[in-house]
């Protein structure tokens, strides 16, 4: 079977999650969409599994109820929302496909040196 995800070096997969981390940063959080389960994907070790959530809800003098949730990010890994593990593998395929995430990690213009 021919292999869609390159073979990274740890530097390598150290800039791409750093390019990540950076693409998020301008947005400043992700949107939570419901009915989607968080992924984390291991750039060493090629693992996906759920990311670990700490969820605190908190009660307003108001009588209303507030939920926060917070990942607590890993280094070398990547994060994606998806509806199963399928789905979740095929969008960090599409992520790692990118020109400019290909550009970054290929090196074209010096032959990959």
């Amino acid at each position: 079977m021919k292999q869609i995800v390159p073979e990274l070096t740890r530097t390598e997969a150290r800039e791409l999650v750093a390019e990540q981390r950076k693409e998020f940063a301008l947005i400043g959080s992700q949107m939570r969409i419901p009915g989607l389960i968080l992924f984390e994907y291991d750039m060493t070790t090629g693992e996906l599994r759920r990311a670990s959530v700490d969820r605190k809800i908190s009660l307003h003098l108001d009588g209303t109820v507030g939920a926060e949730n917070k990942v607590s990010a890993r280094d070398l890994c990547l994060y994606i929302q998806a509806l199963n593990e399928q789905n979740a593998m095929r969008k960090v395929h599409q992520m790692l496909q990118k020109k400019t995430v290909r550009k970054k990690l290929l090196k074209p213009g010096t032959n990959g040196n």
